[in-house]
């Protein structure tokens, strides 16, 4: 499979923000719908919100629960920030053995998604990783 049978493109970005409502307003302006609304993920200490366009574009907005969270770094300074860009794959283990040998580092254990926004999605893993050239990123797929 080559890679742009593997890759077939972005899942969703993600925005780190200290005010889930303010991002949602913002986003609904921009066309997206609230799906998922102020989930706790405990494993993170965040809350999540998913949003999605009708096309089916998915913004993830990820809320600090605490100042010891997956995000509070990414925050330090500002009020909200991009916090990743996750990518599609055709094959979750194929691509992440690939972005492994290419020298990406795993941040998380490979896992089922915790707030599925769509169906397809109940059946998708993810990872998120990190590559220097990159910074810090996710992929999901089937596996």
């Amino acid at each position: 499979m080559s890679d742009r049978e593997l890759f077939i493109g972005y899942d969703h970005v993600a925005y780190a923000t200290r005010d889930t409502d303010a991002t949602v307003k913002l986003l609904e302006v921009l066309g997206f719908a609230v799906k998922i609304h102020r989930q706790e993920l405990d494993k993170f200490n965040v809350y999540v919100t998913k949003m999605m366009l009708n096309g089916g574009a998915v913004a993830e907005i990820v809320e600090p629960r605490g100042e010891r969270s997956a995000v509070s770094k990414v925050l330090a300074d500002k009020e909200s920030s991009v916090y990743h860009a996750c990518f599609k794959t055709n094959d979750f283990h194929a691509a992440l053995d690939k972005l492994k040998k290419f020298g990406a580092v795993t941040i998380t254990k490979p896992m089922r998604i915790p707030y599925p926004v769509t169906e397809e999605h109940r059946t998708f893993l993810d990872v998120h990783l990190y590559h220097p050239s990159l910074g810090l990123f996710e992929i999901t797929g089937p596996g």
